[in-house]
C-alpha cells in the first residue's frame, strides 16, 4: 500500500513539475552585437541596443565600437564614426546625400561585423518614448560625459560617473550614449563631450531628417532636424522577438 502511493505522489509531483515547465516563457538572449537591457520604444515595441556607435573601416564594412563610450575626435577615413542621413554606406560615410536612410527599418537590413541580426535606427518618435518613459542622466563613462538610461524594471539609482562597461552592466544593464559631437566634411569632430547628434530613422521631408540632440542641460529628441548632408552618430537597436 506505501509502495503504492509513494508511486501515485511522485507521478503527481512529476506531471506538476512539467506543468509547470511548460507555462515558463523561454529566456531572451541578446543576439550577438546588442546588449543584454531591454527597453521599450513604445507601447508594443521592445529592443536591445547595439553594444556601442556604428563606425565604417576603410572599405566601408560596419562595425560596433567596442565600448559604449568609445567615439572617434577626429577625421580617419580607416575609422569613421559619423554618418550622414544616405540610402547607401558609400554615400553615409562621405559627406554627400543619396535620398533614403540606409538605417531606417526592418526592410533595410544592416550587416554589421558580420552578425545575422537586423539592425535599425529608432525612429523620432521611438526615441521621444524611450527618454520620456525611462530613468536617465548626464553622466560621464571613461571620463566622458554623455546620457545612461535605464532599462525596463530598473529600480536603481543612476551615477554621476561609470569606470567602464562593466559598470554598466554591474549597475544594470545600462546604455550608454556619449556626447560624440558631429563632423562636417572631412573635418574634425566638433563638441566631443559636449554634445550628441544621433541620427532618427524619420523624415522631415526629402532634404532634411529628424535627429536626437542632447547636452548638459537636456534632451531634446523630437524637435530637431538638419540636412541630410549634416554628419551625426548612429547608434543601432535590433527588435526583441
Amino acid at each position: 500500500m506505501k509502495t503504492k502511493l509513494f508511486t501515485l505522489a511522485l507521478a503527481a509531483l512529476t506531471v506538476g513539475l512539467l506543468g509547470s515547465c511548460e507555462k515558463e516563457d523561454p529566456v531572451k538572449v541578446a543576439p550577438e552585437g546588442a546588449l543584454s537591457g531591454v527597453f521599450s520604444v513604445s507601447a508594443d515595441k521592445k529592443v536591445y541596443f547595439s553594444k556601442g556607435n556604428l563606425w565604417a573601416d576603410g572599405s566601408n564594412a560596419l562595425h560596433f565600437e567596442a565600448n559604449q563610450y568609445s567615439t572617434a575626435s577626429s577625421w580617419d577615413a580607416s575609422h569613421v564614426s559619423h554618418f550622414t542621413w544616405s540610402s547607401t554606406v558609400e554615400a553615409a560615410v562621405g559627406n554627400n546625400n543619396s535620398g533614403d536612410s540606409l538605417f531606417c527599418d526592418e526592410s533595410h537590413k544592416v550587416s554589421v561585423d558580420g552578425g545575422e541580426a537586423i539592425y535599425y535606427a529608432l525612429s523620432r518618435d521611438e526615441w521621444t518614448y524611450l527618454f520620456n518613459n525611462h530613468s536617465k542622466k548626464w553622466a560621464k563613462v571613461n571620463g566622458l560625459s554623455g546620457y545612461v538610461i535605464a532599462p525596463d524594471g530598473f529600480e536603481g539609482k543612476l551615477a554621476n560617473s561609470y569606470a567602464n562597461d562593466a559598470e554598466l552592466v554591474t549597475a544594470g544593464n545600462l546604455v550608454f550614449l556619449p556626447a560624440a559631437g558631429y563632423r562636417r566634411g572631412f573635418d574634425d569632430v566638433s563638441l566631443v563631450g559636449g554634445n550628441g547628434y544621433y541620427w532618427s530613422s524619420t523624415a522631415y521631408d526629402s532634404d532634411c531628417a529628424y535627429y536626437l540632440y542632447f547636452d548638459s542641460d537636456g534632451v531634446y529628441p523630437d524637435d530637431g532636424y538638419n540636412s541630410r548632408e549634416y554628419i551625426h552618430s548612429v547608434r543601432l537597436i535590433t527588435e526583441v522577438k
